[in-house]
């Protein structure tokens, strides 16, 4: 393969053809292509559904959030209660036995896809508000499936990584974890960009399409002359999960 080939992805039409496709796309409806993404901080936690404390699973998912937090600057915590703090966690994550699975996401999810317990190994969905910022999300995982089949990690990283505004899945995007036809399990240096892009302050949600486009390629021309697309994959490398499991 030659160098220009793996190298594609660097290209700068090609990340706003990426991004557009991942971002502003959605893989079980239709879109107006309009920015998805968070205002408000995010405030997560862990619920349990007839299993036990899986303290490994929530260290992959902490740290998997924390590396998220780094890269987009939006602020990504675990929920602490407080009775100074009246807000309640807005990203929750189930933790199930495959057994429940199903139940569980129709418990808590407004999801609508059929069979969507039976076609996913793992699922998220938010709820956005009329401004199209991401107010709500949920995360569902059948632990003893995904421990099973080698998917834990793979799960962590995409369904985290879509409730963010990424989610759309394509098999021409690569590398990345949007790309289920790949073996990626880890963020990539595009998904990286990709992230960086979504959550630049100057790209606000709701913005709509065509005119999203033209702060999308400025951005864009801001991450190659800052070096950031040279080194992306790099960056990426240096934290989250790539150090605990390689």
């Amino acid at each position: 393969m030659s160098v220009d080939k793996l190298k594609q992805w660097q290209n700068k039409q090609y990340i706003q053809s990426a991004f557009n496709e991942i971002a502003l796309k959605n893989e079980y409806r239709s879109t107006d292509q309009r920015v998805l993404k968070w205002k408000n901080p995010i405030r997560y936690e862990f619920v349990y559904h007839n299993l036990k404390t899986n303290p490994l699973v929530e260290r992959l998912f902490d740290a998997h959030l924390s590396h998220l937090q780094t890269i987009t600057g939006h602020s990504i915590q675990p929920y602490t209660a407080s009775s100074y703090h009246k807000d309640k966690a807005n990203l929750s994550i189930h933790l199930t036995p495959d057994i429940d699975y199903k139940k569980v996401i129709q418990s808590v999810s407004e999801n609508q896809v059929k069979n969507i317990a039976q076609k996913s190994h793992c699922m998220a969905s938010f709820q956005r508000n009329t401004h199209n910022a991401i107010i709500k999300a949920q995360i569902v995982l059948p632990v003893d499936h995904v421990f099973s089949r080698g998917l834990l990690i793979a799960c962590i990283v995409e369904e985290t990584t879509q409730i963010l505004g990424l989610p759309n899945d394509s098999n021409w995007v690569n590398p990345s974890i949007a790309n289920d036809a790949s073996k990626v399990e880890l963020l990539t240096g595009l998904d990286y960009l990709l992230l960086k892009i979504l959550y630049d302050k100057s790209l606000k949600a709701g913005a709509p399409y065509p005119q999203n486009q033209q702060t999308i390629k400025r951005v864009i021309n801001r991450l190659e002359s800052n070096d950031e697309i040279k080194h992306a994959s790099k960056t990426i490398n240096q934290a989250g999960l790539f150090p605990l499991i390689n």
